[in-house]
């Protein structure tokens, strides 16, 4: 250490590594909180403002199978950044028709679940909606518990029995007000066709999530955006299936993009980025991160829903208070479990010192610091 001019020592420098997070992880953890809430809630608003009545109908088939496209381009244009052109050429090629089969099934479940959507949308308005699909927390506990073996703490159950709660609260009739149970029944809309199908996309989500979960830790070696492109390309195939089955018809007379306007568009981008968005949760952030967005997104979702008169929607103090409770119980859930008590391991009898000793065995020193 060096002294000054005065011969006192001077302060001790500081140290080369800090312990506090650096300014870019915190930056990156804000940036994609604040992303994912307003990806949420802006995919259920305006999802829900392009099904309305008045606006142009659109087939939410193609809706789907275009946003597997733009998910399958980003994805490319992600890897080609990791890994270069060559190297991504080769990294898919050499995936084999047999590797991305193996994620067929959860391709199947979000593809089923991205149209349930559609029709849930159809039906409730984005509040709504955006609360009863936080459902998928249940569902996902339940395969997690039931698929992988997992232990599930009692603070979580607790956060799943208040989450049903709030949900249940916010479907009592009457909970949206009047105004958007008026435009509900002058549209002929069925609130209770919209929730079934809330609940089916929740159980597929949920089953989805953990099929998937359940593939990527039995190959960890595989890049996540390799993942991405074999999921988009099954739904891709599963999607074009599905619009020759049920809206071959409607195809022949007006076309894949009849409908389509800039609101589609936008919902087309959202729901293809939303799965991105998951991935940098996982490897940028954590689950606090994504129960804090999940209920930013839910407040978002409501307050914009009602300082838009289009939307019909009239908030009640029975919607609100299920909202709080499902806000609470998402961010209950959240919070990671607490770490185990160090139990500190006995001392032996020729460890213990007389603390009054003018002399200490460097042994004993070590074992109390």
């Amino acid at each position: 250490m060096r002294s000054s001019a005065g011969g006192a020592p001077s302060s001790p420098s500081k140290p080369l590594l800090s312990t506090k997070k650096a300014p870019d992880a915190v930056a990156i953890r804000r940036i994609v909180l604040c992303t994912l809430a307003v990806q949420n809630a802006g995919q259920m608003l305006t999802m829900r403002y392009s099904r309305m009545p008045g606006q142009p109908r659109y087939l939410s088939s193609t809706a789907v199978a275009l946003a597997e496209v733009v998910k399958i381009a980003v994805s490319i244009l992600v890897l080609i950044h990791q890994q270069g052109a060559a190297g991504a050429a080769r990294i898919v090629w050499s995936s084999g028709l047999r590797d991305t089969l193996v994620v067929g099934v959860p391709a199947l479940l979000y593809l089923l679940q991205n149209n349930l959507l559609y029709v849930a949308t159809s039906h409730l308005d984005a509040a709504t909606c955006q609360v009863g699909y936080q459902l998928k927390l249940l569902t996902t506990a339940f395969f997690s518990v039931t698929l992988l073996q997992r232990k599930i703490p009692l603070r979580r159950w607790l956060a799943l029995g208040l989450l049903f709660v709030g949900v249940v609260l916010v479907q009592y009739p009457g909970a949206g007000g009047g105004a958007a149970s008026a435009a509900a029944h002058a549209a002929a809309q069925n609130p209770v066709v919209g929730m079934a199908a809330v609940a089916a996309a929740c159980m597929l989500s949920g089953l989805a999530g953990v099929w998937l979960e359940r593939i990527v830790k039995s190959n960890a070696d595989v890049p996540l955006m390799l993942r991405n492109i074999q999921l988009g390309a099954i739904s891709l195939v599963l999607s074009a299936a599905l619009i020759f089955a049920n809206d071959g018809a409607a195809v022949r007379a007006g076309g894949l993009f009849q409908g389509y306007t800039w609101v589609t568009l936008f919902v087309v981008f959202q729901v293809s980025v939303g799965g991105l968005l998951v991935a940098m949760v996982m490897k940028y952030a954590d689950n606090v991160v994504k129960g804090f967005a999940t209920s930013l997104s839910i407040v978002l979702s409501s307050v914009v829903s009602a300082f838009i008169p289009a939307l019909g929607f009239q908030p009640s103090m029975m919607f609100v208070a299920g909202s709080t409770l499902v806000i609470l119980a998402t961010l209950l859930y959240s919070q990671p479990p607490k770490p185990a008590p160090k139990v500190a391991s006995p001392s032996s009898p020729s460890e213990v010192v007389d603390p009054r000793s003018p002399t200490r065995s460097r042994r004993a020193v070590a074992h109390r610091v």
